[in-house]
This record gives C-alpha cells, structure tokens and sequence, in this order.
C-alpha cells in the first residue's frame, strides 16, 4: 500500500494514508494496537487507571504533551517529578500541581550521567517527552537523540527499571529510508536502536508511536481560517492522504499506562487516535 506521511519537526506528530484510519472512524478515541505489540504477554493492567505507587519522572514536561503527561501522572497518584529547564515556569502551570519541580538542562551529559539528573534510587520510571524545535539535523539529533539518551542512562544507572519514549507513528519512514523521511524521525529511529542496545534484566523500555496529535491537525484549520492555503495530499487513484489523531488526554494516558503495562516491553507500540 502507497503511503505518504505529514510530520511535525517540532512535534514528533505524523498523519498516515494507511489503513490505520477512515472516514467513519478518523475521530474515534479507541487506541489500536500496532504490528509490534506482543499480544502474548498478559498484563493485570487496567488503561486509564493502573498506578503501581512508583516512583515517576517525565522529561520535556513543558511541552504540549509533557505537561499532559504530569497531569496525568499526578492523578493516578503517583509521585510525579517534572523535569525543566526554567522551574520558574512549572511553578505558575496549574497542571503541575502536586508535583516536584527539577530544574536540570538534560543536554548536560556529564551531569546527567554523574548521579546529578536521578540520583540513585530517586525514580523507577522516566517518561520522556523531550522534541526538538526545528526538526533540523543538528537539533533532531541533539535532542531527540541525545537529549533523550542522556535521560535514559541516567535512568537506568538511578536504578530505574522503565523507560517510556514518546516516539512516533512516522519513525517507519526513516526504517525504510523513504526519500521524504525527516531528520527527526532518523534520531528517533536511532534513540530506539540504543534503547534496545542498554534493555537488559533490571531496565527495560517502551516506544511509544502515536499519529497526529489533534494539535497538530486543528492548526491546519486555522491556517485555511486564516486565509492559507490548505495542504492536500494526492495519492492517485482518487485517493487522498488522511490521518487518524489521538488527543492530547488519550496520548497521556497512553504513556502513563505503560508504567504497568508489560505487553509493549522492550519494543513500539503504534498508536493511533
């Protein structure tokens, strides 16, 4: 099947024309689970409400998803820690409330692997939002890649067991070396590969790749409100692009579900709105 995909640089969002949507079910909320989920593996794990008490930190928090993300954390009831670079700004959010502000520039790598980001026993899963700005290279793979990779090896030399990536659904692009794949989604691809690389007995991860956020799709009716010019996708064959958005609620409850869900371990999990 021919696809073509609209990504965010600075969100990791991406639309699809596969079969992951349709008309009739294009602003459905039910998640779908992608090719990688291990179907297998049984969990007692209940979406939307599971909380194992642990210990929870998210990275990139004050970003569109990452504060979705605290929220959500925090009411589940766990002890929530938001990491950000200015805590001034986490101090005024409302969504942070309740959680302990950690002021720390995750780009420092010998401070991130020195004990100063987690110190030791301090978290027992990170969830990492972290997106580059501009989608450029040198941005995508300093903090999509690096960035992100900092936070993880921290994690897991804190002693933490769980790494949950924010990754996304348009990662297949770079995986098959499309000519239109973009910069972000090879660091992603990459972050991936390490995770896997650092997963062993005591630390494990999970990527998770949602579509389009509703953000992300809703901007483009501003943009034509505004008098732009609307961006169409054509397939051929009377076929035209669609995606399938996830909001940003459904995608937050997603992430934190993966504290205590094992099906995805250690592999992706697509996921669409």
């Amino acid at each position: 099947m021919a696809r073509r995909r609209r990504c965010s640089s600075s969100s990791s969002s991406c639309s699809s024309s596969s079969s992951l949507s349709s008309p009739s079910s294009a602003l459905s909320m039910n998640f779908f689970f992608g090719d990688a989920t291990d179907k297998s593996k049984s969990s007692s794990a209940e979406p939307g409400e599971s909380c194992t008490g642990e210990k929870i930190a998210v990275v990139g928090s004050t970003g569109y998803i990452g504060k979705a993300v605290v929220r959500e954390s925090l009411r589940r009831g766990y002890p929530t820690t938001a990491v950000l670079r200015d805590a001034s700004k986490g101090r005024s959010e409302p969504k942070f409330e309740g959680a302990t502000l950690k002021e720390f520039d995750v780009q420092d790598r010998n401070k991130c692997l020195g004990g100063d980001l987690f110190p030791k026993g301090s978290v027992d899963a990170v969830v990492c939002c972290l997106a580059s700005r501009t989608g450029t290279k040198k941005d995508s793979y300093a903090i999509d890649y690096q960035a992100s990779l900092n936070c993880a090896e921290a994690a897991k030399a804190a002693g933490a067991r769980r790494f949950v990536l924010l990754s996304a659904y348009c990662v297949k692009s770079a995986e098959r070396g499309d000519p239109y794949a973009l910069q972000f989604q090879y660091a992603k691809k990459e972050l991936e590969e390490k995770l896997a690389e650092l997963a062993d007995d005591t630390f494990d991860y999970v990527s998770v790749r949602p579509t389009a956020f509703f953000k992300s799709v809703s901007g483009q009716v501003e943009v034509v409100d505004g008098g732009g010019p609307f961006v169409y996708f054509d397939l051929g064959n009377d076929r035209n692009a669609r995606c399938n958005p996830i909001s940003e609620p459904d995608l937050a409850s997603a992430l934190i579900d993966q504290v205590a869900d094992d099906a995805h371990k250690n592999t992706y999990w697509n996921l669409g709105g």
